[in-house]
Order: structure tokens, then C-alpha cells, then sequence
């Protein structure tokens, strides 16, 4: 599966570990117990190559709506893990989750993932001939705007709940996923492949700006991933690879007193991990942030200009922790190569893809 990652706000409180114990979907397991994590300290990690360094200015991507992007962005910071091992049945199912940081400075990077997705999801089909049945769900890092604590809509409640797969548009200036249905051929609060894939994704990923600046993107992934959640039921599927793609420009903000980042990120790990029953090969972690240290190309976070992103240790901690992974920069002024680079990752984890007995 796929996912992506914002940075969002909510209470302090727990989340369910996703193990799942039958059914065909995650979601129609119970719940089990839940998980609390620690506040993140500073944390050690291992430094990438580029991390740090100054970077030349990459080109912008050109926006588009079509099956594939026609320009890739170029010299894009990114780092790569993969394994190479793993078994031989590959993958025919993919579920892909977006976790989208929807606080006030993340109105540009929003578009530029836009921009970038047409292209993603053909080199995806393109490389893997086998993966034909994609599951895509979009959700924020907040679980309500910060001016209030609004009564939910009945009629469109996930868009009020930590974790909740989103399917409606934002209107300017209004809180995340409160507009008009944006429609999905799927008929569920996720989409699928389909000629109408792209502009289901542009109408629901740009989650807009209006959270709460105390992002929860942990929370938020591990909540949208947890069995039975009916905000996110039938997304996940056992027989499928799972991808989780965050995208922030600040750090994760769902903390305990005296924990490090170390602590926290351990803990993300194995309730990411339980999804696949404990099989850490049949997941992707993608995050696109600030870095730690800090990506070069990316300047202190200025909240005047909109401009920068903070330092994100708990989260680099936590990609760090999978064996498929890929790391990149929020302030790159495209995504195209960083997704491009994702892709060798997704196609080892599928290529080594055991289906959950």
C-alpha cells in the first residue's frame, strides 16, 4: 500500500496497533490493544549523503494532468534503502496511503505532489506490469482546524477524525475535506486506477491549510492504518504491498514527557509493521520533510514568507527504522525525481512481497 504523510494536530491519546486476525480486509479485524508513545527527544541517526550539504537549485516540474509527466524535476535531494532478498510471488495489489501535513505553511508543496502524482502512478503501472489493482487513500495530520473543535458533518465524518481517509474537496480558506464529494469511481472513501484517478487525486489532495500547527503525522498514519477504523474500511488488503508516503515540513508534534526520538520511532515502526502481520518487507515508507539534518536546499521554516521547513528528527528516525525507504527534501522545487527514485524501492519490496497467510 501506499501512504503519504502530513503533519496535523489532535489530543493526546492512543492508537490502535494495526495487527490485524482474519478477514480478507484489515479493517474488518478488532481493534487491538492500544499503543502510546513517547515524546521524541533529539535522536541520533545515520546522515545521508547529501543531507546537509548545500544543493544546487532544482528545476520546477510542469503540473500536469495526464497519464505521465512529461519533465522530471532534476537534482532533487533523496536517500535510498531497499533489500534485495525476499520471496519470489511479487505483488498484483498495492495499497498506497498519503499522510499530508495540511497546517498553514504546506499550501505549495501540496500542489507541487499534485503535480507530480500523474506521473508517479504511470511509471508505477510501467515498471510493474504486474501491479494492476491500486488502492489510494489521501488523509491530513490534524483533527480539526485550530480556531475550534467543530461538531461533525454526519453526513461526511471522516473529515473530522485523526486518520479518516478524506473524499471531499477543501474550499479555500475552510477546513480540510468539507466541500463537495469529490466523487471516487471507487464508491468508497479511497480511490482506485481508472482514467479518473488523477483529477480524483488533485480534488482530495490538496488538503489545504487550515490545521492545527502542532502536527500529528505518526498518529495520523498509524490511525488511518488501524483495523477497524470505519474511516478507512476496506482500504487495506492482505494480499497487498503496503506504501505510506508523509509529507511535512515540520517535525511530529505527538509526544510523551522524557522519550526520545529513538523511543517514539520504534514504537511508529512496529504499529506500521503490524499492518503486514510482523512481514517489514511488505512495506514502503516514503517521507518527504525537512530532513535531519537539515536537506541543503532547505532554509529555516519562515512562517511570515510561508517559506523553509523545521528539522524533522523523530520523523527521519522513523523511516530509517524500514528496510524499504527513501527520504526527501519538502523544499525541492519539484517531486518528480524523488518519486521517480522511490519506484526502484517499491519494486524490490514487490518483488520480494510475501501475502499474508
Amino acid at each position: 500500500m501506499f501512504a503519504l504523510s502530513s503533519s496535523g494536530c489532535g489530543g493526546e491519546g492512543e492508537v490502535f496497533s494495526p495487527f490485524a486476525d482474519g478477514g480478507d480486509e484489515l479493517g474488518e479485524s478488532s481493534e487491538s490493544d492500544a499503543v502510546e508513545t513517547m515524546e521524541a527527544g533529539e535522536a541520533s541517526q545515520g546522515e545521508t549523503a547529501e543531507q546537509g550539504e548545500s544543493s544546487e537549485d532544482a528545476d520546477t516540474d510542469e503540473g500536469t494532468t495526464g497519464p505521465k509527466l512529461d519533465v522530471l524535476g532534476a537534482d532533487e535531494d533523496t536517500t535510498a534503502t531497499a533489500t534485495m532478498e525476499g520471496g519470489d510471488e511479487g505483488c498484483e495489489k498495492v495499497d498506497l496511503l498519503f499522510v499530508i501535513d495540511n497546517s498553514n505553511s504546506m499550501s505549495d508543496e501540496q500542489q507541487l505532489l499534485i503535480d507530480s502524482f500523474p506521473g508517479f502512478i504511470a511509471t508505477i503501472e510501467n515498471t510493474l506490469p504486474a501491479a494492476s489493482d491500486f488502492h489510494i487513500g489521501v488523509t491530513k495530520t490534524d483533527i480539526h482546524g485550530f480556531d475550534d473543535s467543530p461538531t461533525p458533518d454526519p453526513n461526511n465524518p471522516c473529515a473530522y477524525e485523526l486518520g479518516g481517509l478524506l473524499s471531499h474537496a477543501t474550499p479555500a480558506d475552510e477546513k480540510t475535506g468539507t466541500g463537495a464529494d469529490c466523487e471516487f469511481s471507487s464508491g468508497a472513501n479511497y480511490m482506485v486506477g481508472g482514467p479518473s484517478l488523477a483529477d480524483e487525486f488533485a480534488c482530495v489532495a490538496e488538503v489545504g491549510t487550515k490545521g492545527n500547527t502542532g502536527e500529528r503525522q505518526a498518529e495520523a498514519t498509524l490511525a488511518a492504518l488501524a483495523p477497524g477504523n470505519a474511516c478507512s474500511e476496506g482500504f487495506l488488503r492482505k494480499d497487498a504491498l503496503t506504501v505510506v508516503v508523509v509529507i511535512t515540513d515540520e517535525d511530529d508534534d505527538w509526544s510523551e514527557p522524557d522519550a526520545d526520538a529513538a523511543t517514539n520511532a520504534q514504537a511508529w515502526y512496529e504499529g506500521v509493521v503490524a499492518v503486514e502481520d510482523g512481514l517489514e518487507s511488505n512495506v514502503v515508507f516514503l517521507l518527504i520533510s525537512g530532513g535531519s539534518p537539515a536537506w541543503g536546499d532547505c532554509e529555516p521554516l519562515d512562517l511570515m514568507t510561508m517559506t523553509g521547513a523545521d528539522t524533522s528528527p523523530k520523523l527521519t528516525a522513523w523511516a530509517e527504522l524500514f528496510t524499504n525507504s527513501n527520504l526527501g527534501s519538502v523544499c525541492s522545487a519539484g517531486y518528480a525525481d524523488y518519486l521517480e527514485a522511490s519506484i526502484a524501492v517499491i519494486e524490490t519490496a514487490c518483488g520480494g512481497f510475501e501475502p499474508i497467510p
